[in-house]
């Protein structure tokens, strides 16, 4: 079965409203995933939670803790610049350092995801506020030009890489005699 993929350089020029509604609702996702695992991931062993699985990696609560970071540090002020700005140039961030050095894993799981949550719901609602031309607008990302949309979908792509990482971690973790390895 073939799966439909939105071509996005196409979907900016021929509906752009419908692919912004598209990237929002998927930016939106993060927060209906949050409340789901909650639950789950609330009563995980603090050896899974604050546990890195190789010494580069980033903790459970490290992984969440860079979603917050990104969004409220690092996403909203560019959303910021590029709305306000002809061709802002930026480089690509890594998180990861500056993760480590907040000692997210000192925090609470239900701290640090209220904190997650709140900073994609302000960065929903700056994107959500912005004019429809301003999705348009274009930056310089690592010397390649990318509009608004191009970024949020991004994005969407790094969370859709986090979730799944986290998600092999909460089943790597067995934590029920029925699990069985995932296949290879």
């Amino acid at each position: 079965m073939e799966e439909d993929t939105t071509d996005i350089d196409a979907a900016q020029i021929e509906e752009p409203e419908s692919l912004r509604k598209a990237l929002l609702d998927q930016l939106r996702y993060l927060v209906e995933e949050i409340e789901a695992l909650r639950t789950v991931v609330d009563g995980l062993p603090d050896q899974i939670k604050n546990g890195r699985p190789t010494p580069d990696a980033l903790s459970m609560k490290e992984l969440y803790g860079s979603i917050a970071i990104l969004d409220s540090e690092v996403r909203r002020p560019r959303v910021t610049i590029i709305a306000e700005n002809d061709t802002p140039a930026f480089e690509s961030v890594d998180p990861s350092e500056k993760v480590r050095e907040a000692e997210w894993n000192e925090h609470s799981m239900d701290d640090i995801l209220d904190r997650v949550t709140a900073a994609r719901k302000e960065l929903v609602d700056h994107l959500d506020a912005l004019p429809s031309d301003a999705w348009h607008r274009s930056a310089t990302l690592d010397g390649d030009e990318v509009t608004l949309f191009d970024l949020v979908h991004r994005i969407t792509q790094t969370d859709a890489e986090r979730l799944r990482d986290l998600g092999y971690r909460l089943h790597g973790a067995h934590l029920s005699d029925g699990d069985e390895p995932l296949p290879t």
